[in-house]
């Protein structure tokens, strides 16, 4: 009897695993990934930072205007970026200050992102391109 439930168990879950991996998109490998990217504190802040109503101060209007840069360029960081926690200061109340660098068009971009959990939102503070002294100071 408990020879029969072991072999009814493996073969019920070797048939979730290929149903999960069979099809247009792989549940079982983005849930995977998922659960994976949770412990990886980068993935986590950026998942936050990543908004569809993000806005820009006039700082970082001006620095794009600068640095000859869009709003869809900056926010390439945000891909495959790594969060300077040094540089941040994530124990803010009600807002959260991340840098996030990355490799953009050539340039070494530090961008600092504004977090707000209370409303929910999300703002670019300014930029840094090469570790070169701030532009457009105020």
């Amino acid at each position: 009897m408990l020879r029969r439930l072991k072999f009814f168990g493996i073969g019920f879950l070797l048939s979730v695993i290929i149903i999960a991996s069979v099809g247009e998109e792989n549940r079982l490998k983005t849930t995977f990934i998922a659960y994976w990217n949770y412990f990886d504190m980068d993935k986590r802040v950026i998942t936050h930072l990543e908004n569809d109503s993000i806005q820009f101060t006039t700082i970082a209007e001006c620095q794009m205007v600068y640095y000859h840069l869009t709003k869809a360029d900056v926010l390439l960081v945000l891909d495959d970026g790594n969060v300077n926690f040094d540089l941040s200061d994530k124990n803010g109340d009600p807002c959260q200050y991340y840098v996030v660098e990355n490799l953009i068009n050539g340039m070494n971009l530090s961008v600092t992102f504004e977090y707000c959990y209370t409303p929910n939102t999300v703002r670019v503070m300014h930029f840094v391109a090469n570790k070169e002294d701030e532009v457009c100071n105020f």
